[in-house]
């Protein structure tokens, strides 16, 4: 609708911080993407819908919309192309700066950050100097698109060095609302040598990418002033229905009504702010044996079956809700001469930012969870602040077993639509942890990052960016006229790991060195799963034939999910690099009617990929350590000695 009744004097893109997903299918027109989540509890895709008839990950694409208010600030309408009176040019900018930024080593605005023993932040590929630096950085320039079912925006003119690299396109759709398509999961080696570390391989590119969506609009021949929008394209999303415990949309909100951006809620809701909690808590048991164990079906903790009695708000519940509140880790709760309640049986159980300061224990330190606060995660300050008003009864019991929420934008009132938006995108994202994380990291958390609520603050063409030098201190980095003042297009996903296959690999769950379970502490099971229900036990679970005992031994069972990869770390970021792909995809299936203790609607991995073969034997691999001498190297722009000495195995491992 773009002829309402109140006259529009504004608008705005939604989301303010849009979400696209890079895959490799290669099926034509509309067939190779799919649109991400538009409501925060948007059904996942259909069973398959996620891959191709060839097994290739469709990519998912990031839609914005335009919405027009009044002088009030209040919602009039979403304008479209399709009247006739509205015109509407799209214009993006991606970018990818990962090879040209600096390494990580741990997120810079933590107080651990400043122990002088961490590793310095130094440039990527710091062998390339002054102007070749220029080469590192993968920068097709802005895209335009217009009207309805319009495509051919290509963002493949960018190059790293000589190696050209797509990242993505832009489309409308049948309302001339804004599609933007990231890269097709290439990633590559100038060098020609095999990965080195979990987030830092000097020679390497990807085709994520980040950058500002704008639109001009005109209404009846009048200019309408548009305020715009981000965009991020991070990796695949490997479990679509679920949500971690603390999504970035959580992180972000926190943070907004810490800076007084937004208003907090004026009561503590059962139903929206304590139910998803718990709810989130028991849907990774699809993901991670530990929390199957903990929080999983028929345990003490399994939300399907102790909703009404979280929901309680009697005195009489109230020491069952004080047991239900003290487990849950609070960096600002002392709970002992330790220090603040961090340890490692307490929840949410996920690794936190400082996993490199969680040590072996020793006299010095006989548990490092109680010792370090950025260690082991803990959810947001409010989202901890509703359930400590919760646990004293404060809080309203609205809980509601037959609501059920919008499934699609449609069902939304006008006036909560941008809202809707907002949260969708961001609540399938992961908040922890930022080591340095899947989509985004630890700049979010960042007040200079925004201009306003979710909205990127664009960094001006007059106001180039302060020059860090060859490391990247925590001051420099937080530093009012630093990086995180103001961002351009590829200042988000730069902090990110190079190729972002190498970090999915590494982030696995229960570390040896510390553990809660063998499955726990985890990193990102949410996007990057641990333990899976295989299609072989759901297949003996919906067996009406089978001995129920067997059926349900099925089904408690987990599959280790990268089981198709080499268990060799450094061989698995290898193979990842090629087969992303081929990993299952975690999708809803009908649980058995029959099977008593078993729910009737559960998430089971796709069949796996196979891996083909290694073209180069083991004993013909070139060493991590050999120099370089690619074709690539010799071409236009390339050096063959810049890349020489970049391979110091395994300065970057995770632990």
């Amino acid at each position: 609708m773009s002829n309402p009744t109140q006259p529009i004097v504004r608008a705005a893109i939604y989301p303010p911080i849009g979400v696209a997903r890079i895959g490799n299918s290669r099926e034509p027109g509309d067939a190779g993407y799919f649109i991400g989540p538009e409501v925060p509890d948007q059904p996942a895709l259909k069973q398959g819908d996620y891959k191709d008839a060839l097994g290739a990950l469709r990519r998912q694409a990031a839609r914005f919309r335009i919405y027009g208010y009044d002088a009030n600030n209040q919602v009039v309408s979403e304008i479209t192309a399709a009247d006739a009176n509205t015109k509407i040019e799209w214009t993006v900018h991606l970018a990818n700066k990962k090879a040209a930024w600096y390494n990580f080593e741990m997120a810079l605005d933590q107080p651990s950050a400043n122990e002088a023993a961490d590793p310095p932040a130094t440039r990527r590929n710091v062998l390339i100097q002054d102007q070749e630096r220029a080469q590192l950085v993968i920068d097709p320039g802005a895209r335009s698109i217009s009207g309805l079912a319009a495509s051919g925006a290509k963002f493949d003119t960018g190059k790293f060095f000589t190696l050209p690299v797509d990242l993505g396109e832009l489309r409308t759709d049948a309302q001339g609302r804004l599609l933007v398509l990231g890269g097709l999961g290439v990633s590559q080696s100038i060098t020609n040598l095999p990965p080195q570390t979990f987030a830092n391989n000097d020679g390497w590119h990807d085709d994520t990418s980040d950058g500002p969506v704008d639109a001009t609009l005109t209404i009846d021949g009048k200019a309408i002033p548009v305020e715009g929008a981000w965009v991020v394209v991070g990796p695949p999303n490997y479990a679509p229905a679920l949500k971690t415990v603390r999504t970035m949309y959580d992180l972000i909100y926190d943070c907004m009504l810490t800076w007084n951006m937004l208003e907090a809620p004026a009561a503590v809701s059962f139903q929206r702010h304590i139910r998803p909690i718990f709810e989130r808590l028991s849907g990774l048991q699809w993901v991670n044996n530990g929390f199957a164990a903990y929080f999983g079906t028929g345990t003490a903790f399994d939300a399907s079956q102790i909703l009404i009695r979280l929901a309680d708000g009697s005195t009489g519940n109230a020491e069952y809700r004080q047991h239900v509140y003290a487990q849950f880790r609070n960096p600002s709760k002392t709970a002992s001469p330790l220090g603040p309640q961090l340890g490692k049986e307490l929840w949410p159980p996920f690794y936190g930012d400082s996993l490199d300061s969680l040590t072996t224990p020793s006299a010095q330190t006989p548990d490092p969870s109680l010792t370090v606060p950025q260690g082991l995660a803990s959810l947001s300050t409010h989202q901890l602040s509703w359930l400590q008003k919760w646990a004293a009864g404060q809080f309203v019991s609205d809980l509601d077993l037959s609501a059920t929420p919008p499934t699609s934008l449609e069902q939304v009132a006008l006036a909560e639509q941008p809202h809707a938006l907002t949260a969708a995108a961001l609540d399938h994202c992961l908040a922890d942890a930022f080591h340095p994380g899947c989509e985004l990291t630890w700049p979010m958390r960042i007040q200079s990052l925004y201009s306003g609520p979710f909205r990127i603050r664009r960094r001006s063409a007059d106001l180039p960016e302060l020059d860090c030098g060859e490391v990247l201190t925590p001051a420099k980095a937080l530093s009012a006229i630093g990086p995180l003042s103001a961002s351009e297009p590829g200042d988000l996903s730069r902090w990110m790991a190079v190729p972002w296959q190498t970090d999915t690999a590494s982030c696995l769950s229960g570390y040896s060195f510390f553990r809660t379970s063998p499955s726990l502490p985890t990193f990102w099971p949410a996007r990057v799963p641990n333990q899976v229900l295989s299609a072989d036990d759901y297949t003996t679970v919906m067996n009406a034939n089978a001995k129920p005992a067997e059926r349900r031994a099925a089904f408690y069972r987990r599959e280790y999910w990268f089981r198709i990869f080499n268990p060799d770390e450094h061989s698995q970021i290898d193979v990842m690099i090629k087969n992303f792909d081929k990993l299952g995809i975690i999708e809803e299936r009908s649980g058995p009617k029959d099977l008593e203790g078993v729910p009737t609607k559960v998430w089971v991995e796709s069949t796996p990929g196979n891996i083909p073969p290694d073209p180069l034997a083991p004993q013909q691999k070139p060493s991590l350590r050999a120099t370089a001498t690619s074709k690539a190297a010799h071409d236009d722009g390339g050096n063959p000695k810049t890349f020489e000495n970049l391979r110091q195995f395994g300065k970057h491992r995770r632990p």
